[in-house]
């Protein structure tokens, strides 16, 4: 009777013992989903918040690349990307450089080398290269006397390397500081396609007649 109720007594170890890693089983598993649910949310999070700020910088400096060299752009379009704080800060955009000149074209490129910004964090920030090359003359009717267009050359538009930080209002991102990390830096310059080096089609070449076969001969 002792031995049956020793082997029952080692039946019920082996069963907790077999519980017990069932459960710790259980937890583990459950644990890694939570773990991989929360990673995945993170990256989903953290992809969401890198696209809103890579679409935010190449059309927010764009427009204000336009509002310095052209008159069709509102400061109230500059405030749908820009802190008000900022804008009124911006040297650039009072600056006038190129009033007194007639911008026939140009050509904009922002480079996005890189992006930072966390999903829980109301601040990011994106490193850019921009670069513009600008087309035009000095505007003939502000010539003073005896000076010609040459003795106004068009203002260059320095390549620059910005770091742009962002913060989030709780409603949107908007650009609140651009950071000049470096002056010209070593970028291959933008050229405008030019229609003469596109290639011409070449003519399909009309079949010349064949002699007379052979076979066709009278003699």
């Amino acid at each position: 009777m002792a031995a049956n109720q020793g082997r029952a007594e080692d039946r019920s170890a082996r069963g907790i013992r077999a519980a017990r890693r069932t459960l710790m089983y259980i937890v583990r598993v459950m644990l890694l989903l939570v773990v991989g649910a929360l990673v995945c949310v993170l990256a989903f999070l953290t992809a969401e918040r890198m696209s809103n700020l890579y679409i935010l910088v190449t059309e927010g400096m764009s427009l204000r690349a336009e509002y310095i060299l052209t008159d069709g752009v509102e400061m109230s379009e500059l405030e749908e990307y820009f802190l008000l704080t900022h804008l009124s800060e911006d040297e650039a955009l009072t600056a006038d450089a190129y009033a007194n000149y007639s911008v026939s074209s140009y050509d904009y490129d922002l480079t996005i080398e890189g992006i930072s910004v966390l999903p829980w964090t109301a601040t990011g920030t994106v490193t850019a290269v921009e670069t513009v090359t600008v087309r035009g003359s000095y505007d003939s009717e502000k010539l003073g006397e005896g000076e010609t267009q040459a003795d106004h050359p068009l203002p260059s538009w320095p390549s620059r390397r910005y770091r742009i930080r962002f913060v989030n209002t709780g409603s949107r991102w908007y650009i609140a500081e651009l950071e000049v990390v470096e002056e010209n830096p070593a970028v291959e310059p933008l050229r405008t396609p030019d229609p003469n080096s596109t290639p011409l089609p070449m003519a399909t070449p009309t079949p010349t007649p064949t002699a007379t076969p052979l076979s066709l001969v009278v003699s």
